[in-house]
């Protein structure tokens, strides 16, 4: 029982982790994020992490034949979407805010609150689709990996672990950014290609050529 509990915790914890870096890169980038939208990505990011494996369990082998050759590259596309836009928005900000500089007028200075990512639910939503879908495979496999614990409390640990993994993240980023304030452009735009960076990690991982 207690090797079950054991597997069933690190197994979430590895599940959340590119979950967690996101939110992380949300608190770091975004702008006007609130303890609201915090919880409300937080728990998202938990949802799709614990419904991606549930799929999985439900469909079982039939499909897992056709999907696991795709999965990862739908995580690269959407991160690297994600990614790419954090990079141009903030290159313009930057280009903004040197512009406004060499004007005299002070009241062209772009605000400290103006700047970073905008929340919006569909970036959010499509975050959690894409760092939940490398864990679709796992519910195939996850009744017999910790049994005899029961595979929906299972996975309601797999929820609950990555909402407190990223809302810790998310309460972190957002106190290193106001740690580095004036910096909002440059932190969206390392936030831009971490993203990339992540989806790249699963691609190498379902490959073989990394495993961590």
């Amino acid at each position: 029982m207690w090797s079950a509990i054991i597997t069933l915790i690190l197994m979430s914890l590895s599940l959340s982790m590119d979950a967690f870096s996101v939110a992380l890169i949300d608190g770091l980038t975004i702008k006007d994020y609130s303890k609201k939208k915090m919880l409300f990505t937080s728990f998202i990011f938990g949802l799709f992490q614990a419904l991606l494996p549930l799929l999985g369990h439900l469909i079982g082998l039939t499909f897992i034949d056709y999907i696991k050759d795709y999965d990862h590259w739908i995580s690269l596309a959407l991160l690297s979407i994600i990614g790419i836009k954090m990079i141009v928005e903030a290159s313009k900000e930057l280009y903004e805010k040197n512009k406004a500089k060499k004007e005299i007028n002070s009241e062209n200075e772009i605000s400290e609150e103006e700047k970073g990512k905008k929340f919006t639910y569909k970036l959010i939503i499509t975050q959690g689709i894409a760092t939940a879908i490398d864990a679709f495979a796992v519910g195939i496999t996850l009744e017999t990996s910790i049994t005899p614990i029961n595979v929906y409390i299972g996975l309601a640990t797999i929820g609950v672990i990555t909402f407190l993994c990223c809302l810790a993240a998310s309460y972190l980023g957002k106190g290193i950014s106001k740690l580095i304030k004036g910096k909002a452009e440059i932190l969206e735009i390392i936030g831009g290609v971490i993203l990339i960076l992540i989806g790249i990690k699963i691609v190498l991982n379902h490959l073989g050529i990394i495993s961590f």
